[in-house]
């Protein structure tokens, strides 16, 4: 009589005898369910939501980011004319409860539309080293990121004629960037963030909220706020490039002063050195009258 003696494998209770047999070990194993990777999406409806007029599928890709170059994720819809840019907010001791399950990654992803022409310009300034006009497939390659062809879909000619120039008829164009054109564009991009930043009374000062009662940020403060915003999608160069076009001044960090951070108290002995020669000052009963008591003694020497 076979033995009925139970073993547990990988949450699953196996047979002696099944556990002696690989090949139905392997059966067993194969249909173990792992939960799949989640993560909590906070996005507006119509970048996820059908339409059955359109192919509105939703794809989640790398693409290089226009400051660091690194690799960032974007989200394509819309037949890929709108992208969103996912932005991860992260804490450290963070959990979601889902369900009857819990989602250890407390991670919380945004997503915020985008300019596609910021993503395209990286390319655009590089493809302006031949001096040449090309095509948009010619300018927008990247092997690392094949991806990014979609961004021909996304990137209208009339968008990028902001930033290039362009020539042919609707159905052949080429393109060269123009750096002159593209700081007008941002310039003007600036501004209008600078406008909204005013409107909505946004806090870009760093002051304290017993001091915004009584004071509000100037149009300079709103402009650089703004400039940061938009530089966080511009090589250095581009924003060094704008910040001189916007007339902004490079703000220098100031030196704590001498009263918050004092100098160490604890200096090294061989680095305190006389200037002068005190001894001939000094007079003779002085240097033979020493005092050699003991160290009792010399807290008690009257001064």
């Amino acid at each position: 009589m076979p033995s009925t003696r139970k073993i547990k494998k990988e949450n699953n209770e196996v047979d002696d005898e099944e556990a002696e047999n690989p090949e139905t070990e392997s059966k067993k194993q194969s249909f173990i369910v792992k939960d799949p990777t989640q993560w909590l999406f906070f996005t507006k409806d119509e970048v996820i939501k059908p339409d059955p007029n359109k192919n509105n599928e939703t794809v989640v890709c790398g693409l290089r980011h226009p400051r660091t170059g690194q690799k960032c994720l974007f989200l394509f819809t819309n037949e890929d004319k709108d992208i969103y840019e996912i932005v991860q907010f992260k804490e450290e001791y963070r959990s979601w409860f889902i369900g009857e399950t819990i989602q250890h990654d407390g991670s919380i992803f945004l997503t915020t539309q985008v300019d596609p022409v910021f993503l395209i310009l990286p390319y655009l300034i590089k493809a302006a080293q031949s001096e040449k006009f090309m095509t948009l497939d010619q300018t927008v390659c990247d092997d690392d990121f094949p991806e990014c062809q979609r961004l021909q879909s996304c990137c209208q000619p009339e968008l990028l004629e902001h930033v290039a120039d362009v020539k042919g008829d609707d159905d052949f164009k080429v393109y060269r960037f123009n750096k002159d054109k593209t700081l007008s564009w941002l310039k003007l991009k600036t501004e209008n963030v600078c406008k909204v930043l005013e409107r909505k009374n946004i806090c870009v000062s760093g002051a304290k909220t017993s001091e915004l009662i009584q004071s509000k940020a100037t149009e300079d403060e709103y402009m650089r706020y703004a400039y940061g915003i938009v530089s966080d999608y511009l090589s250095t160069e581009m924003s060094s490039a704008l910040r001189e076009h916007l007339g902004i001044p490079v703000v220098t960090e100031k030196r704590p002063s001498d009263a918050k951070n004092p100098p160490s108290k604890r200096a090294k002995l061989e680095d305190i050195t006389p200037s002068e020669d005190y001894s001939s000052n000094v007079k003779q009963d002085d240097k033979s009258n020493k005092y050699n008591g003991s160290a009792s003694q010399l807290k008690r020497k009257p001064v």
